[in-house]
């Protein structure tokens, strides 16, 4: 029983490592809000999503151990919570899970919050994108400059650049 309490600490423990990467992540994804060229931007998301998988696999992980623990109490598996089992531990690992969990919901709440101003960042630029792409799309078909045969109707739009 307490093999599995001290298991259940220590991937906790990763779990709560892994956070704390994500959310560096997201720290950098947020501060640096369309500063990122493409490559780092792709090289940060494969990164967030490596930290995602591997947090996964870490909960299915923790959640074999709840289940051993659930049948050991004889308790149903859904039943027994982080909430519930650190009452019953032991005092020293039922301090370790209790400061783990707590800087886990910290971490999660965190990067619920960075995760809604990322995405928020990224709407507003992908609103702007498909505002000067309609522009631009109604540019063409204002100043068509060939024909359906593929010759030129007119000459070519140009823009004038001019500086402020």
């Amino acid at each position: 029983m307490e093999d599995k309490l001290k298991e259940l600490s220590a991937l906790l423990q990763e779990e709560v490592c892994l956070h704390e990467a994500l959310k560096a992540d997201l720290d950098r994804e947020v501060g640096q809000d369309g500063k990122l060229n493409g490559g780092e931007l792709l090289r940060l998301q494969g990164h967030k999503h490596t930290l995602v998988r591997r947090i996964n696999e870490l909960e299915q992980d923790r959640m074999a151990v709840v289940k051993a623990l659930a049948r050991a109490w004889n308790e149903p598996p859904e039943a027994l919570t982080l909430r519930r089992i650190i009452p019953r531990s032991p005092d020293a690992i039922g301090e370790e899970l209790k400061e783990r969990y707590a800087s886990l919901m910290g971490l999660v709440n965190a990067i619920r919050t960075l995760s809604k101003t990322s995405s928020g960042n990224a709407q507003s630029r992908l609103k702007a994108v498909d505002a000067t792409l309609n522009l631009i799309h109604e540019a063409v078909k204002v100043h068509s400059t060939y024909s359906g045969s593929g010759k030129l109707q007119s000459p070519p739009v140009t823009l004038k650049h001019t500086s402020a």
